[in-house]
């Protein structure tokens, strides 16, 4: 980071300020305050208003004439709703046909039969269970018919109850309230001809038989038996069917209610059209509720928000902003850099708001096509350009969307319009290395935006009319945010100190001075460098991690030795070890002294904190295992005993953190070891390799950065691939050397 800015953008290795934390909390309220005040302000500043000169009500008379100032179009809520409830009044009252009840009666009107036949049956008592009126005279009634007629009259109460069980028997009472809604056709399920397959059919009200009707029904339906029954057995008959006429069809209040919310939800939109010049009130005419919804409409839908439903926005707001910080904080890893990001997006949300309300306002002469000009794709691309992340731009642009959820000009198919238009922007996102790369993504993503705003164009079914200014205003709205973009980038670039692609490829830059004087102080250092910036940045690339960010790691990890080129082997040319004639504690101290100076010399550089890690992290805390082990040896063959210290031989710094960090450790050991095989192999390489990656996990260097196994394997490819070919074998020409 940029030494000596401001508290807010501090490292991150320290809590927030207080005052940091209140300026948080303080755009936190202002973003959820303006996300609910904005549609407020949209709707109470409308470019065209008609003034009344009374409040009126629906049913006065109107005392002055109200024409309207201009063509425009609306949904009529009012006869939408109308439309609605006359689709649903269009459902007939659904009846289900009662498979159980069925099938319950019939089998209680065989058992009852069954005992009756019994000679030894209590004829009272049966009457009493199964609930025919007057018990004991029935049973009087009973014993004085023959066996015969007995047989004769149940015989023809089974047949009977069943036939009419199977015609279906409805309850009076809910044809009554049927028939009281204006109802005279009822929908039902009732069994075919010949069998119990339900088929749904249509029948009068005044046609079916209920529970209050089935004597009749009976009555009518008995003349045609060709046998005719005594009076005392046709009295017998009646009371068993009165004992069993409970409805088998009965009213399904629940469908009959999901039909009709069906037909409400299926029935489109109305839309009102109203022109220039229409009268919406004429004077000494009936006002009506639908002239003065036009009103409202012409006056920018009238701002009537009840306290209730201001204070759910505020929380749906508030936790929408809420959840989108805690995945902002948790997309980023680098904690120092959750605060800077934070306040980048906060501030820039909270100016997008701002400019999106002013768009609204001075484009809102255009229709709906407002909604291509508002600047919904600058904050999701800064943030994905600034972090490298696009899931982290398409966080800002959900948020961005919830927040324009209650805009007038917008409603859920715009919110679906931004977030659709937004994904595919960030997927044409290539973090190219070079700006000229973000001529080609705005053109790719304009292109992409017109598709896309044609689709939705035609899924909403708006008016053609207004095709040409939404293709128009969104392609101009793609090429303003990437120019606006281009010019804003390298000023956070600068100011904040982010690594972004366009960042790093710049500090790749073998012209940079510091890398200038490491190749002119320390060619065999420089030369290192940037082998093991090579294998670091293919390494990345091949396991998805920020390859700029290895490379640069790669070249800045050793600027330290500069310093003291002469101390490192890589810059000894092959001459004498100066080490030779140093301790070996002074000789570790040595070489632990270039993490250091790589750390200094790169904050004076203006490197940004992920490169300055790298450059402390790349021996973590490990071992200096060769002059470590030369003064064990020594110390063993001191005649006085000698303690070493294993503490002076180690690195001080912490361990990698991050796989970049990792990534760039494993090279520098790996690139440097790997010069000192004869003969090398693909097996030796990878043999290497092994060694040094045991002896990094053992040492627990590794324990930190997130390099899965797999990750390791894709790495140990690319180094020994590469390794490989720096140090293949040319033909030797005849009457030359090789070079």
């Amino acid at each position: 980071m940029i030494t000596g800015s401001s508290p807010l953008f501090t490292d991150g290795r320290e809590k927030y300020p207080v005052r940091t934390a209140a300026l948080l909390c303080l755009l936190f309220i202002i973003i959820t305050a303006l996300a609910v005040v904005i549609p407020i302000l949209i709707q109470s500043n409308s470019l065209y208003s008609v003034e009344l000169l009374y409040d009126y009500r629906p049913g006065e008379l109107a005392n002055e004439d109200v024409i309207a100032p201009y063509d425009f179009s609306f949904d009529d809520e009012i006869a939408t709703q109308a439309a609605r409830e006359e689709n649903a009044r269009r459902v007939l009252p659904q009846f289900d046909f009662s498979m159980t009840q069925t099938y319950s009666s019939v089998n209680r009107a065989k058992a009852l039969a069954d005992a009756l036949m019994d000679e030894d049956s209590d004829v009272a008592a049966l009457a009493t269970e199964y609930g025919i009126s007057e018990p004991e005279a029935f049973a009087t009634a009973w014993s004085l018919i023959s066996q015969e007629d007995k047989a004769v009259v149940l015989q023809i109460f089974q047949e009977t109850l069943e036939y009419f069980l199977h015609q279906g028997i409805f309850q009076q009472s809910q044809l009554n309230d049927i028939t009281a809604q204006g109802y005279t056709l009822v929908q039902s399920a009732l069994p075919a001809d010949d069998s119990y397959e339900l088929v749904n059919s249509m029948a009068y009200v005044s046609g079916v038989v209920s529970d209050d009707s089935l004597n009749e029904a009976v009555i009518d339906y008995l003349d045609n038996y060709t046998v005719i029954l005594p009076a005392s057995s046709f009295s017998i008959l009646m009371r068993l069917i009165d004992a069993f006429d409970t409805p088998n069809v009965l009213y399904d209040e629940l469908e009959t209610e999901r039909l009709r919310t069906e037909a409400r939800e299926q029935t489109p939109t109305v839309q009102a059209e109203i022109h220039r010049g229409d009268y919406i009130l004429r004077y000494d005419t009936i006002v009506t509720e639908q002239a003065l919804q036009t009103i409202r409409q012409i006056n920018g839908l009238t701002v009537d928000v009840s306290v209730p439903q201001l204070i759910a926005q505020v929380l749906f707001l508030a936790i929408v902003l809420y959840v989108a910080l805690h995945f902002l904080t948790a997309f980023i890893e680098r904690k120092y850099r959750v605060l800077t990001y934070t306040l980048i997006f906060m501030i820039g949300l909270l100016v997008v708001l701002v400019v999106t309300y002013l768009c609204i306002f001075y484009f809102q002469q255009v229709g709906d096509s407002v909604n291509q000009m508002v600047p919904f794709l600058f904050l999701p691309l800064l943030m994905c350009l600034l972090t490298s992340q696009k899931r982290v731009g398409f966080v800002a642009g959900a948020v961005f969307a919830c927040l324009t959820l209650f805009f007038p000009t917008t409603g859920l198919m715009t919110f679906f319009y931004f977030l659709c238009s937004i994904e595919v922007s960030l997927l044409l996102v290539r973090f190219g290395v070079t700006r000229l790369d973000m001529i080609y993504q705005a053109f790719y993503s304009a292109l992409a935006n017109v598709l896309i705003t044609l689709v939705f164009h035609f899924i909403e079914g708006r008016e053609l009319i207004h095709l040409f200014t939404e293709i128009v205003g969104v392609s101009v709205n793609v090429v303003l945010t990437y120019v606006l973009l281009t010019v804003l980038l390298p000023v956070l670039e600068r100011f904040m100190n982010i690594p972004t692609v366009f960042r790093l490829n710049e500090l790749a830059s073998t012209t940079s001075p510091v890398l200038v004087r490491l190749r002119t102080q320390a060619i065999g250092t420089y030369n290192h460098s940037m082998n093991v910036s090579d294998m670091a940045y293919n390494a990345a690339r091949e396991i998805g991690a920020n390859s700029e960010l290895a490379k640069v790691g790669g070249l800045y990890h050793d600027i330290g030795k500069a310093e003291h080129p002469e101390y490192f082997i890589e810059n000894q040319g092959g001459g004498p070890n100066i080490h030779d004639e140093m301790k070996y504690t002074l000789s570790a101290a040595v070489i632990k002294s270039h993490v250091k100076l790589g750390v200094e010399k790169g904050k004076e550089a203006g490197l940004p904190q992920e490169v300055l890690d790298i450059i402390e992290q790349h021996h973590g805390n490990d071992v200096i295992s060769f002059f470590y082990n030369k003064a064990l040896e020594e110390a063993k063959a001191s005649k006085t005993p000698v303690q070493v210290n294993e503490e002076d031989f180690r690195y001080t710094s912490d361990i990698p953190q991050t796989k970049e960090a990792g990534i760039v450790m494993l090279a520098d050991c790996f690139e440097a070891a790997s010069r000192t095989l004869k003969k090398p192999t693909t097996q030796r390489y990878e043999k290497l390799f092994t060694s040094i990656l045991v002896g990094k996990m053992n040492a627990n260097q590794l324990d930190e950065c997130k390099l899965s196994m797999s990750d390791i394997e894709k790495i140990k490819r690319v180094f020994v691939h590469q390794a490989f070919g720096r140090d293949h074998m040319r033909i030797q020409y005849p009457g030359k050397e090789n070079d």
